[in-house]
């Protein structure tokens, strides 16, 4: 099989990738495979994902830019899409994360209809369904995402409209907003924004519309929480970026159903035992090189 001979051969080949990025997704609790940058764009066929593909894993600075609604590429589009029931959870997996790049996280929601293959995304309008961004001790949110296995997870608004919707996920990165560290002076001085997008199809009895915005248009340059000092220990004063967070006007209660696994492949055990294993090799070298830059403070 063409695919599983690429995999074998990814596995030897040398891998930078020194920011993190969303290699699975747990929707309600099936577990889908996410686009991984380090396999997936040598794969043959292209594999069936509920991710965009392309992308990077820098970050995007300019907050004007298209690819501040689902990041630099978008291809291909998403050719899977996650069923999930509303009222239900979706847990983003991270590969390492870098320690210094402390800031906000939050998922948001744009519902479409059509191909999505069609589907601009900067006509999207997003409303945010999950936030976190740091604590009164002053810890923040991506640390708090570490400790828990580089998880983090958000959950469906119970009363929104069935249909299908892109859920985007960011990182906002804030160490770098006031000044760079000694060694980092080349880089620009301003948040990092690192954000993925992921096609979903919701059912339920809701029909909520919340208002939503754009991408570009949902943050401005002069945002308090665009600039904040990470190292302070004073989470208080912190105020977050965009809108605020939607509030479903009611919960459910859903059975939770039993965990399914998409083959990352689709070609049986042998290539989805070589995908694993290419992509653990992977996950291994890039907390290497995460663990660098974390000890001289980038």
């Amino acid at each position: 099989m063409r695919a599983l001979q690429v995999i074998l051969t990814l596995v030897s080949v040398p891998q930078a990738l020194g920011h993190g990025y969303i290699y699975r997704v747990t929707a309600d609790n099936t577990v889908y495979p996410g686009w991984d940058l380090a396999i997936d764009p040598w794969l043959s066929p292209v594999p069936a994902r509920i991710a965009y593909g392309g992308g990077i894993v820098g970050p995007i600075i300019n907050i004007s830019s298209p690819n501040m609604a689902c990041n630099m590429g978008r291809s291909p589009p998403p050719s899977a899409i996650a069923d999930v029931r509303a009222g239900s959870s979706i847990s983003f997996h991270w590969s390492h994360w870098l320690q210094s790049h402390k800031g906000p996280i939050t998922a948001w929601m744009a519902p479409y209809t059509g191909d999505i293959a069609n589907i601009n995304v900067n006509d999207l309008e997003f409303f945010k369904i999950a936030q976190d961004t740091v604590d009164a001790a002053g810890v923040w949110a991506n640390v708090r995402m570490m400790a828990a296995n580089s998880t983090w997870t958000a959950t469906i608004p119970a009363d929104i409209k069935p249909g299908k919707y892109i859920v985007r996920h960011e990182i906002a990165a804030l160490h770098f907003s006031l000044g760079t560290s000694p060694g980092f002076e080349m880089l620009p001085v301003a948040a990092q924004f690192y954000m993925t997008c992921f096609n979903v199809r919701v059912s339920g009895d809701g029909d909520a519309v919340p208002k939503g915005v754009k991408f570009p248009g949902a943050y401005r340059a002069d945002e308090a929480g665009m600039k904040f000092d990470v190292k302070s220990g004073d989470g208080k004063t912190y105020t977050p970026l965009g809108p605020e967070v939607y509030k479903s006007s009611y919960s459910v209660g859903l059975e939770e159903k039993e965990v399914t696994i998409v083959s990352p492949t689709g070609g049986g055990p042998e290539a989805d035992d070589a995908y694993y294993k290419a992509q653990n090799v992977f996950l291994e070298r890039q907390g290497a090189i995460v663990s660098y830059f974390d000890s001289i403070g980038g």
